[in-house]
């Protein structure tokens, strides 16, 4: 390593610890446990702070001189200033601060759910973390109604705060239980807990009374700031109207290959017959977890025994219940990995459950989601050798730290890889029922279709309940799991076009890649990709490729 390179991965070292200083949950999240016992400072000297913070990372970024850096060390510079960028674009442009009254639900109801499922240290250490986060809740709440500005507020965002903070409540009901295996701190758990879920029902009260009837902001950010985004985020040079046209265009590729499979499997049937039929075969309930616990050790199982990709040693992962507070956003399942910095790796595969409290037809259009063929398709995209996988992968073997944290720049990569594992698996014969490959076709008319309804949900105007009849029709999507999705995108812009258009650029990669090492093993291709980090392909291109 050179001087300049050495200078500038201290100062990088330098700006984190800054950063993760204001976002105590961040650095949780990123296995850094110095502030475990805190949340941010939401008052807006701390948000002034904040931003000039950033501010001050940027002009220093924007000085540094390149040309004495080696290729990795440009590469990861180039990440550090756009990660930067990113992030002043989410203060100075989104707003999220002031618009969007979930950050600070998510972020108090996070920072304690991390604490509790992440096993990084004795139980009584992370209980006593836990209780000091409960008791800045009370502070953070007051601070969320000095900042949001109810007029600016999306409707859709107002419901969305709205609910997250109801199944809270409910969160911190049981919180206590938690406790109960370190009774000294039961007692203090119980007056936190509560003044808790008091604090909440208080802003419950302010979203209800003072949001929602002002809630009028348009959560579309754009034509300029989506293509800025994909520009300077995913470092890709496509117009949002181009995008639009290429969703348009592979869901009706899709539903082609879907027609062809269908009449394969059953010639009298259409595709969407025969799914529809599918979707009636589903665990019940109370098999749902145990199902997908038995999915992911079969697909683990199966890497062992294919020279695929090499599995990071030390690794594990658990299949656990999507918290409460997350399930208005996350239909199906989801996956969160473990921290970079964190020396156990062990991720969580959330499957999200079938509340008890709904009405029948919910409760089975919720189970229809998890179809048993469609199970080892989210298996694979999830768990392995898809999500979990990679970013162990990379935490365990990227070199250097911006690697490790590039997928907070960009899910293009992440989300791509996971995507192509599910045609990769499919040609491996690990998902090879008829059904599954028409499960699998499912998942990308919606992954293609999440291209069409990202642009025009951001850029071409189309409302919330026309995105949800759009994935009904077009998708064959429950109602109410289509609800779940398009509220997500509605928070999200750019990140759902992330699935295909990612697993395109990645093949682009994966195909140069095999003509530069006509030698290479799939296992050796895949190994040298996943071992660069969560980087957005163009600059995976330039690392392996020169390009």
């Amino acid at each position: 390593m050179t001087e300049a390179e050495r200078i500038f991965y201290e100062r990088v070292q330098f700006w984190l610890d800054r950063l993760l200083e204001e976002n105590p949950v961040a650095a949780t999240a990123l296995g850094d446990h110095r502030f475990d016992h805190r949340l941010a400072d939401h008052s807006r000297t701390g948000l002034s702070r904040q931003e000039r913070l950033l501010r001050e990372a940027a002009q220093e970024l924007s000085r540094f001189d390149r040309s004495a850096l080696g290729l990795d060390a440009r590469i990861d510079h180039e990440l550090v200033r756009r990660m930067v960028q990113s992030f002043l674009r989410d203060f100075e442009v989104l707003r999220g601060f002031a618009r969007n009254p979930a950050v600070y639900v998510n972020e108090c109801l996070g920072g304690i759910f991390l604490l509790l499922a992440r096993n990084f240290a004795p139980f009584p250490r992370r209980l006593e973390s836990v209780l000091s986060r409960l008791r800045e809740i009370p502070r953070v709440l007051a601070e969320a109604t000095e900042l949001i500005e109810p007029e600016e507020v999306p409707p859709a965002w107002a419901e969305i705060a709205a609910e997250s903070i109801r199944r809270g409540q409910t969160f911190f009901k049981f919180l206590p239980a938690f406790a109960l295996g370190c009774p000294r701190l039961l007692p203090a758990i119980l007056r936190a807990s509560r003044a808790a879920d008091r604090a909440l029902a208080g802003y419950l009260a302010f979203v209800e009374e003072k949001v929602k009837p002002k809630a009028q902001g348009n959560f579309a950010v754009g034509e300029k700031i989506f293509e800025e985004i994909l520009r300077e985020d995913h470092l890709l040079s496509y117009t949002a109207e181009e995008l639009w046209r290429l969703g348009q265009e592979l869901m009706r590729i899709t539903r082609e290959e879907m027609e062809s499979l269908a009449a394969r499997i059953s010639p009298q049937k259409r595709a969407k017959e025969i799914l529809a039929q599918a979707k009636a075969d589903h665990p019940k309930p109370t098999e749902l977890l145990p199902t997908y616990r038995r999915e992911v050790a079969r697909a683990r199982d199966f890497l062992l025994g294919e020279k695929v990709v090499t599995i990071p040693e030390g690794e594990s992962l658990r299949v656990e219940p999507t918290p409460l507070h997350l399930r208005p956003t996350i239909p199906f399942a989801a996956y969160m990995m473990p921290g970079p910095l964190e020396a156990k790796q062990e991720g969580i595969f959330f499957v999200t459950p079938v509340d008890r409290w709904l009405p029948p037809k919910a409760r089975e259009e919720k189970l229809r989601g998890h179809y048993r063929a469609k199970i080892p398709v989210t298996v694979v995209h999830e768990a392995y050798p898809g999500h979990h996988l990679q970013l162990v992968f990379a935490n365990r073997y990227a070199q250097t730290l911006p690697r490790k944290l590039g997928s907070s720049l960009s899910s293009l990569f992440v989300e791509g890889w996971a995507f192509y594992c599910e045609e990769l698996m499919e040609s491996l014969g690990y998902l090879n029922d008829p059904l599954q490959k028409l499960a699998r076709l499912s998942d990308q008319l919606w992954r293609a279709a999440r291209i069409v309804l990202d642009v025009s949900l951001h850029v071409r105007g189309i409302r919330v309940e026309e995105a949800v009849a759009f994935l009904e029709k077009e998708v064959g999507m429950e109602r109410t799991n289509a609800l779940a999705e398009v509220r997500r995108y509605t928070m999200s812009p750019t990140q759902p076009l992330s699935y295909l258009v990612g697993k395109l650029e990645l093949l682009k990669v994966i195909e140069e890649y095999k003509k530069a090492r006509p030698n290479a093993t799939l296992q050796e291709i895949h190994d040298a990709i996943l071992a660069q980090g969560s980087i957005p392909p163009a600059l995976l291109r330039r690392r392996l490729l020169g390009g």
